[in-house]
């Protein structure tokens, strides 16, 4: 299972990603936290990028994604938290698949309200979370994802692949929306996989 995950900042991606990888098996590949730990050079120019609320270069996260998804982890599948964030990465990484033989399962469009989106930015802000959750780039993230990533759901629209998520619910809500999304795409695509999915998320 191949799984994209798209929403704004603070819409629960990482959460989400998760609780999926542990139900699956497969890894939730998130590459903003690969980018963060970046050792060396280029570190010091894709690290004042990020800080600043903006994008890595493409070609250096695509060289990045490529690298990682194909070590032996990510055969099974993989959950992909962060990529692609430009409709170049997507259209880089639909031949990236196609050369493969491979495509994508599902694109999960984690749908979240603004001023829930604010609340949880500030908080994360408050426990010192994430370096660029200063309220001085909070706003102008929005602006990013709504120019450069949000377009990217018209884009695979037209392959039938997004799978719109109830996202304003606590974490385990949330969840349930997830599962019950994936479980219609698979069984709009007619697949086997839907049988493998759980009725309910599991207490913890």
């Amino acid at each position: 299972m191949k799984i994209v995950f798209i929403g704004p900042p603070g819409a629960g991606k990482g959460t989400q990603c998760q609780f999926l990888a542990a139900q699956f098996g497969i890894p939730h590949v998130g590459t903003g936290e690969m980018l963060r730990q970046l050792q060396g050079a280029p570190a010091p120019m894709v690290h004042s990028q990020i800080n600043r609320g903006h994008f890595a270069p493409d070609d250096f996260v695509l060289e990045m994604i490529g690298a990682r998804l194909a070590e032996p982890d990510c055969e099974p599948g993989y959950l992909l938290d962060g990529f692609p964030r430009t409709l170049v990465q997507a259209e880089a990484f639909d031949r990236m698949l196609e050369a493969q033989s491979h495509r994508l399962d599902h694109v999960i469009h984690l749908q979240v309200e603004p001023d829930e989106l604010v609340r949880r930015l500030a908080q994360r802000q408050v426990t010192g979370e994430r370096s660029d959750d200063s309220a001085e780039f909070i706003r102008e993230r929005f602006v990013i994802y709504a120019d450069r990533t949000r377009p990217l759901l018209d884009y695979y629209d037209r392959q039938a692949l997004v799978r719109p998520v109830d996202g304003m619910g606590g974490p385990k809500e949330v969840f349930e929306n997830l599962l019950r999304a994936i479980r219609t795409g698979e069984a709009h695509l007619g697949s086997s996989l839907s049988t493998s999915l759980p009725p309910s998320l599991p207490d913890a």
